[in-house]
This record gives structure tokens, sequence and C-alpha cells, in this order.
């Protein structure tokens, strides 16, 4: 009896340390990514704690912003934030994960505009907010 009480807490050990094992293969694969659950009544204190913009999201807007004329993919958009510096990532598929959620976060937030709707292997396209300039004629 006590040698199977002992097999099951063995094999419970195993499959947490498989779960830990998944949750940081996971965290490093799409990083910035909250894999923690959130209960429905905690999810407005959850989003009242975070920042306005995770500093990808901010890094992102100042590049797309800088340059108003020119059209963004997450691939030009990820090469240029390895160019300059600004942001590092672990690999290549984690820093476009990345940059992909940061792009759909920026763009349903209404700080950029999709300007083409991607399919296959034909990428989204992004460009900052055009301002409009109300010019009133004299009266």
């Amino acid at each position: 009896m006590s040698e199977t009480i002992s097999n099951l807490i063995q094999a419970a050990e195993r499959e947490i340390r498989r779960d830990s094992d998944d949750l940081t293969r996971l965290k490093l694969r799409y990083p910035g990514f909250d894999f923690v659950r959130v209960a429905k009544d905690d999810r407005a204190a959850a989003n009242a704690a975070q920042p306005e913009l995770p500093i990808l999201q901010l890094s992102i807007l100042g590049l797309i912003e800088s340059s108003s004329f020119r059209e963004w993919t997450s691939r030009s958009v990820l090469t240029e934030l390895v160019a300059t510096e600004q942001v590092g990532f672990p690999s290549d598929d984690a820093g476009m994960n990345a940059v992909g959620l940061a792009l759909i976060a920026l763009a349903e937030a209404g700080r950029i505009t999709r300007t083409h709707q991607g399919r296959g292997r034909d990428p989204h396209r992004y460009t900052a907010l055009k301002k409009e300039e109300n010019i009133e004629s004299p009266a």
C-alpha cells in the first residue's frame, strides 16, 4: 500500500516538474504573454495594475512614428529594433511573436493604423496615425 502511494506521489511530482518546464519553455517562446489565468472578477484590477504601454510597445511606437510615411511589417520592425539594439530577444521566433503581438495591441489601442490586411505570406502593414490638421478659413 505504501509503495502505491509513494509511486503516486512520485508521478505527481514528475507531472508538476513537466508543467513547470513547459511553462518556462512557453515564456521563452512568447515573451510578454501573460500565462497566469485571471478570474473574471480580478480582470479589472489586473488591467489597472499594468502600465499604460510596455517597453516593447513604446519602442515600436517610437520607431513607427519616427517615419510616418513608411509602411512597417512585423519583420521590418524586428529588423530595425535588433539593428539599433533597442530590444533583444532570445530567438528570432520569439522576437517575431512579441513584435506581432505588440503591433496588434497598438493597432487595437488606436495608436497605429493597419493599412493592409495581410494573408498567408503577405504580411499586415502598419503606419503611424495621420494627424489631421483643422485649418479654419478666415471669416
